[in-house]
């Protein structure tokens, strides 16, 4: 994973874009990181909405991107005067335009829709994390507390041990407690009454208990003062990652990559994760 590129924001102009950008300046700040603001124009509805031809003399959406990004960075600048900050008007769909630029970048913050109780978040956001060639933060505006933690989940895979290192950075650097997660799906019951616990639900001499408290302590171990407590949850694993993150200050996941090329899917888990969860979401791809 890169730690000398940039901290990439995209911005869509919505409400929640100041939210994405104060998140993202905040993580720039911390990484001591360059940003780069980036909007993207994708001028292809017009022909598609207006048939076959293209508009001629239509508005100057170029330029009004290039104001609305001017305007960001004055204000960033206002509230951040010693961040390096530049602005860039990136052309045509945006998740391949995010994904083209994430390659030079440390990490890539991108904004969801508030949740408002009728549905899932936008699938935009999820598109980008399973694309992106970085670790990419889906944003959306959370209540939280100072004494919030961060939440990883881990199940063994490579990509989620490598996403409880990043999630144990993330929390030392924020001075939060770390919480790693391990969730184990009920078995359905083939009598059709619903599910059964998995054995040995309390037995502390269960491998995957066992694994699981192993990777809590080398946490502890690798980085000196962080809290960290461990959570062994029988659930639906993203069911028990939205839930236990709920009011969390970030909920990290790794993405295994799915398909014929390493990180360009989500896995279930990670995808639903993305769309369900309340607070910020980190996705750390599996590079191995």
């Amino acid at each position: 994973m890169r730690t000398d590129g940039p901290v990439v924001i995209a911005l869509d102009g919505t409400a929640n874009s100041a939210h994405t950008l104060e998140w993202g300046v905040a993580e720039a700040v911390r990484r001591q990181a360059d940003v780069l603001l980036v909007r993207t124009v994708d001028e292809a509805w017009q022909v598609t909405a207006w048939s076959w031809y293209p508009i001629v003399g239509g508005s100057d959406v170029d330029g009004e991107a290039v104001q609305y990004l001017a305007d960001q960075q004055a204000r960033l600048l206002e509230r951040h005067p010693g961040v390096p900050v530049e602005t860039r008007v990136l052309h045509g769909q945006v998740v391949p335009s995010l994904r083209e630029l994430s390659a030079d970048a440390q990490l890539l913050v991108v904004g969801a829709r508030p949740r408002d109780g009728r549905g899932r978040t936008g699938s935009t956001g999820a598109h980008v994390a399973a694309h992106a060639r970085c670790p990419v933060a889906v944003v959306r505006a959370a209540r939280t507390t100072p004494e919030a933690p961060v939440v990883v989940g881990v199940d063994g895979s490579s990509a989620s041990l490598a996403a409880a290192h990043v999630a144990a950075h993330e929390a030392w650097m924020r001075g939060r407690a770390l919480t790693v997660v391990h969730a184990r799906p009920t078995i359905p019951d083939p009598f059709g009454r619903g599910s059964l616990p998995p054995l040995a639900t309390d037995d502390e001499d269960d491998p995957t208990h066992k694994a699981a408290r192993v990777v809590a302590e080398n946490l502890r171990a690798d980085n000196a003062g962080l809290v960290v407590d461990a959570a062994l949850v029988d659930d639906d694993p993203a069911d028990a990652l939205t839930g236990m993150a709920r009011g969390a200050a970030l909920l990290v996941v790794g993405s295994r990559g799915l398909g014929g090329f390493r990180g360009m899917l989500l896995g279930s888990v990670s995808s639903a994760v993305v769309r369900e969860a309340t607070c910020p979401v980190l996705v750390v791809h599996d590079n191995g």
